[in-house]
């Protein structure tokens, strides 16, 4: 099962509701919003490209501005 830890940054004093709107996607868990308003971030699929799938589709949540990759692994269940 890959596995990411991704940080979102978005548009500024928007972060509560972007973390809101990721949180709701199905294998995307919000640990936090930093300070300055970057939302951290796990994504687990169940293929890599399930995990691509939902990362580009986080690219396209209203408020957005970049979605980086923080770490990446594959885990077995």
């Amino acid at each position: 099962m890959p596995v990411s830890g991704i940080v979102v940054r978005c548009i500024e004093g928007c972060a509560a509701a972007v973390a809101g709107r990721i949180a709701a996607f199905e294998g995307v868990e919000v640990h936090g919003v930093l300070p300055d308003g970057q939302i951290v971030a796990v994504v687990e699929a169940d293929t890599v490209q399930g995990e691509v799938d939902t990362v580009s589709q986080l690219h396209d949540v209203e408020d957005v501005i970049t979605v980086q990759l923080a770490y990446h692994n594959f885990e077995d269940i």
